[in-house]
């Protein structure tokens, strides 16, 4: 009996510990942030206006082109985070359309036409994965001023954990959405 009891409070403290450090969605707790692995984690507080603006890192790139790849960039995370399966297309449109022709052979716009053929939001968002991934070395070359933030939510994927770029250090996840609006961190600054 006593073993059984002892079993039971020690299962119950990790799971307790798991669902502390977690980024769930926990109508219960009203703290806007809290700790995790020595990083600042986020999660959205009950009835917080996540539409007010944010002070944002005016970047600068080496060439047009990486500067206007970015900014389409920034708008399929927006999208992403407001779950509008539309914009996202829109946006990838415009991200195609910066490389012009060599939009058959560029990673960044190949990964970006896959956009344009989904219309479920978490296929957009298991794109979005792929797109951010061949955007890192791009920006980290081709970034001559400002700040680009990377930033990576641990719940991601299944606990695979993911992540994206930003402009400001507030987190506003793509992966989603209003379900845990501001779980994650800052892994990087790049400047």
């Amino acid at each position: 009996m006593k073993r059984n009891l002892r079993s039971l409070i020690t299962l119950s403290m990790i799971a307790g510990s798991l669902v502390l450090t977690s980024c769930g969605d926990s109508k219960k707790d009203k703290k806007d942030s809290s700790t995790h692995d020595g990083h600042e984690m986020h999660q959205e507080a009950e009835g917080m206006d996540h539409t007010k603006e944010t002070e944002k890192s005016m970047v600068e790139f080496k060439n047009d082109t990486v500067e206007q790849a970015y900014k389409h960039y920034l708008s399929i995370k927006t999208a992403l985070v407001e779950s509008d399966h539309v914009a996202v297309k829109e946006a990838a449109g415009k991200l195609v359309d910066v490389y012009g022709e060599k939009a058959r052979t560029n990673e960044i716009a190949l990964r970006a036409k896959r956009f344009l053929d989904v219309s479920n939001i978490e296929e957009q968002r298991d794109i979005f994965s792929s797109l951010t991934k061949a955007m890192e070395p791009v920006l980290k070359e081709a970034i001559s001023s400002g700040k680009i933030y990377k930033q990576f939510c641990p719940m991601a994927f299944g606990g695979r954990g993911d992540y994206w770029y930003s402009d400001s250090e507030q987190i506003r996840n793509p992966y989603f959405g209003d379900k845990m609006l501001k779980c994650g961190r800052v892994e990087e600054t790049i400047m």
